[in-house]
């Protein structure tokens, strides 16, 4: 599962532009893509789906780099100079020639592993990619429970993986590793948020007085205190980890002031959609530049944290105080999904 054969005959059939058609693919699971899926389907279509949909891709992120950092293993590019790494941004050099694992079950050497540790690069096991996939597409069939969605969330997840082995950079068991992991979070959001009535008591610890409630303690623990101190910990990307504090206060306010019905025309919800986008851009670009200003922060991760948190939650917040000016939200709070 740690051998490059496969590589090496994938990219024997390579070209400039099934690369590039890779590379468009494989970009769909990096920040931006969630980002703007996330957006989407908040304003666009259900402002509570989209929030769980939210919370699985969240976790399955936060356990991939976890399993990342603990393996520490290397990607088939440094492990055999014979494996071109088509994806922009890597440091690809590599001492090592058809150094991968000797047979199906075995691991690249120590000293390749040892070696590629010293490197300032990602870990390739499990692939965070394939866990991302199972996480979004499979999770937006769970939320939204429609059949096209379960047809394609199998297809978006093997081509995904596919692109990630023609790109050189995880092995065939890093994509199985990230099958299994994003199969278990989905599994597990599946248990936790699949019925009516679960999803209807997860919106009431949203609710719910923290002095009185236990739901609401725990609640308070997973979507804020736990990012905080995994941040703190290194094991958590500050930008990312505002982002998803910054999110879920948003989200949190706006259910106990009330929010709006998701109603609307295909021209409001495209209206919603795009705005709430131009003011996520805008609100990241303005962030960013008064950061820029504090030197402090500037060097900081804080800092990064910071741009991300506050222009994600405003992005949430003001929207829906903007969009509801603008009318493009109509009537009071909608009722619990």
């Amino acid at each position: 599962m740690f051998q490059t054969e496969m590589h090496i005959a994938v990219q024997s059939l390579s070209s400039d532009v099934l690369t590039w058609l890779m590379r468009q693919v494989t970009a769909s699971g990096y920040y931006a893509f969630v980002v703007a899926m996330v957006i989407a389907v908040m304003f666009g279509f259900s402002l509570r789906k989209g929030f769980l949909l939210f919370q699985v891709i969240a976790w399955t992120a936060v356990l991939s780099e976890a399993a990342k950092n603990l393996f520490g293993l290397p990607r088939p590019f440094f492990t055999d100079s014979r494996v071109a790494c088509l994806e922009p941004g890597w440091d690809a050099s590599t001492p090592f020639r058809a150094m991968a694992g000797s047979d199906f079950f075995s691991l690249p050497p120590r000293a390749v592993t040892e070696a590629y540790r010293l490197r300032d690069l990602s870990f390739g096991f499990p692939s965070g990619h394939v866990s991302g996939a199972i996480a979004t597409w499979g999770g937006l069939a769970v939320v939204f429970r429609r059949r096209v969605l379960a047809w394609l969330a199998p297809f978006m997840v093997a081509l995904l993986a596919f692109t990630r082995v023609y790109l050189g950079v995880h092995f065939l068991a890093d994509i199985l590793g990230g099958a299994l992991l994003g199969g278990m979070v989905l599994s597990c959001a599946w248990k936790l948020n699949g019925s009516e009535a679960n999803r209807r008591r997860f919106f009431a610890a949203a609710r719910s007085r923290l002095r009185i409630s236990l739901p609401g303690l725990l609640y308070l623990f997973f979507l804020f205190i736990l990012p905080l101190v995994l941040a703190l910990a290194s094991l958590l990307n500050p930008i990312f980890a505002g982002f998803y504090v910054g999110l879920n206060a948003a989200f949190t306010l706006a259910l106990r002031a009330g929010m709006p019905a998701d109603e609307g025309s295909l021209a409001e919800r495209l209206a919603r959609v795009l705005l709430g986008g131009l003011l996520f851009w805008m609100l990241a670009l303005g962030l960013r530049q008064a950061v820029s200003l504090l030197p402090v922060l500037s060097v900081s991760p804080w800092g990064k944290f910071l741009v991300s948190g506050l222009g994600t939650f405003l992005t949430l917040w003001g929207g829906l105080q903007l969009f509801r000016r603008l009318g493009l939200y109509r009537g009071g709070s909608a009722p619990a999904d």
